[in-house]
């Protein structure tokens, strides 16, 4: 298959990557990261994030409330 000189390729799909709280994101720079038992876990807010470090064990587990701020 050869392709048109015209012709347009649709772009490669951007990774998805998930924060604490289920959002989806596509660029993790932009969002507050940490460390978690060898795993980096992306945040969407500081306000999680600060909670998170906390009490990362209870609030990864589901058992602290993410801030809605």
């Amino acid at each position: 298959m050869t392709l048109d000189q015209n012709e347009i390729l649709p772009a490669p799909p951007q990774p998805e990557y998930i924060t604490a709280c289920g959002g989806k994101i596509k660029d993790p720079s932009k969002y507050p990261s940490a460390e978690y038992h060898g795993e980096r876990i992306y945040f969407c807010t500081q306000a999680c994030l600060d909670v998170f470090l906390l009490n990362p064990d209870p609030f990864m587990a589901g058992e602290i409330e993410h801030p809605l701020d």
